[in-house]
């Protein structure tokens, strides 16, 4: 769900600030392509651009120069994993990674067995399998972006049991099929049914693919990574991130963590924690550290 204008406002700021041109992209949403297929290689494309033709393209403000040899990558959520992605997914296109990798709460662990288990996201409750239908958010070719309608009361932004849409991504916590609707789509329209859809779970290569961890640990990442994740996420367990930078400094690739308390996902959309002083301190180290990478 949601496209390239779901930035964060501030960190846009904060960038332009520190002497970054951002530049915020759409990708192609799974379940419609795959995780691998669709956004995987979108932003490892787009990355490619950003490197080699952005730079020569003409600017309308003079005193703006784009320097395609100092590239950094930003991302939020399963964003954050496709930033990470970027760390393995262009080394094996014959591109150099990004100068450093700043992330928030995403998921950074795909072998953890929460991805098969139940999860109750803003504590909400199943429905009954009757009363929806899975394929009813699905759009017959790949999209690039998605926003619940202006009118929907969808918590956390994108949560509402009456939109199709938040009913795939409800479904894959509810039931434990985030890895195969990621890993695998959902491309089969006429596989309607109305008992819960439970699909077969990828294979484990196939996860390791997509896993940022399992890349780590196959020594396929050597880039200077930051991440931020708060507590109190109840979409993705903050060890994800602690396993990670672990892994990460024992390969004695640079690597630092911030644990954020009494912080939720997604907790720098909310204006409420601009009063954390711990989350704000969080969000301006990551910037740093990318400036630090690039200096």
């Amino acid at each position: 769900m949601l496209s390239r204008k779901d930035v964060r406002p501030k960190q846009t700021q904060l960038l332009l600030d520190i002497g970054f041109v951002p530049v915020s992209i759409d990708y192609r949403l799974c379940p419609e392509t795959t995780l691998l297929e669709g956004p995987m290689t979108d932003v490892r494309d787009a990355f490619d651009w950003a490197r080699k033709m952005l730079p020569q393209l003409p600017l309308k403000r003079s005193d703006v120069h784009i320097n395609g040899d100092r590239v950094v990558a930003v991302g939020w959520s399963t964003g954050g994993t496709l930033a990470l992605s970027l760390g393995w997914t262009t080394p094996s296109a014959g591109l150099r990674p990004p100068e450093a990798i700043l992330v928030f709460y995403c998921p950074t662990d795909y072998e953890d067995k929460c991805w098969t288990q139940e999860n109750k996201p803003f504590g909400e409750a199943t429905m009954d399998a009757a009363a929806y239908e899975l394929y009813e958010g699905v759009a017959d070719t790949p999209i690039t972006a998605y926003n619940p309608p202006p009118a929907s009361r969808a918590a956390g932004g994108w949560m509402d049991k009456e939109n199709p849409r938040s009913r795939i991504v409800l479904h894959m916590n509810w039931y434990g099929q985030t890895l195969p609707i990621l890993v695998n789509g959902l491309k089969d329209k006429s596989a309607t049914r109305k008992e819960p859809l439970r699909l077969p779970q990828p294979s484990n290569a196939q996860i390791q693919a997509v896993s940022p961890l399992a890349q780590i640990r196959k020594g396929m990442y050597r880039t200077p990574t930051f991440i931020v994740h708060p507590i109190d996420d109840d979409l993705i367990p903050w060890q994800q991130a602690q396993r990670t930078v672990d892994e990460l400094r024992r390969q004695g690739i640079e690597a630092e963590l911030r644990i954020v308390k009494n912080a939720i996902h997604l907790f720098d959309l909310y204006p409420r924690y601009d009063a954390n002083d711990e989350a704000t301190g969080a969000v301006a180290d990551g910037y740093a550290f990318l400036s630090r990478a690039v200096s």
